[in-house]
């Protein structure tokens, strides 16, 4: 079982974060909430008490899941890291013209780690080179 966590947005009101992803589960069945627990549970490095599934169904035709879970409790430093990640794929997560908006939007965007980002998920030609610009490649 291969697990890729897509999304982890955190919920400071409620001190929770809220997990999505996907589970590679080729010749195995589904995994159970208890098994997934465990393995998110292993990777987050948290109790598994402190994570709730919230639903897992299987892509058809395929030996992948999707899932939806929540986190609660103290975020340390390395968990931090995923969540910083994943602000990278939203702002590159829409168009070319939005993720442009976005990133200038940023503070103080990190063109490296975008370029990163976009190599390893849409890998947009006109978007690495706008990235490859503001770096000045």
């Amino acid at each position: 079982m291969k697990v890729d966590i897509e999304e982890r947005k955190k919920n400071p009101l409620i001190d929770r974060r809220s997990i999505k992803g996907t589970v590679d589960h080729t010749e195995e069945p589904t995994p159970s909430a208890d098994s997934l627990r465990a393995f998110l549970s292993e990777e987050l490095g948290t109790d598994e008490e402190n994570i709730e599934i919230k639903k897992i169904f299987t892509i058809k035709g395929m030996h992948k899941s999707r899932f939806w879970a929540d986190e609660f409790g103290e975020v340390s430093g390395e968990q931090e890291e995923v969540e910083k990640e994943s602000e990278e794929e939203d702002v590159l997560g829409g168009s070319i013209s939005d993720a442009k908006k976005a990133i200038e939007n940023m503070e103080d965007p990190d063109y490296k780690k975008l370029l990163e980002e976009e190599k390893k998920n849409k890998d947009r030609k006109g978007m690495k080179n706008y990235l490859k610009g503001k770096i000045g490649e």
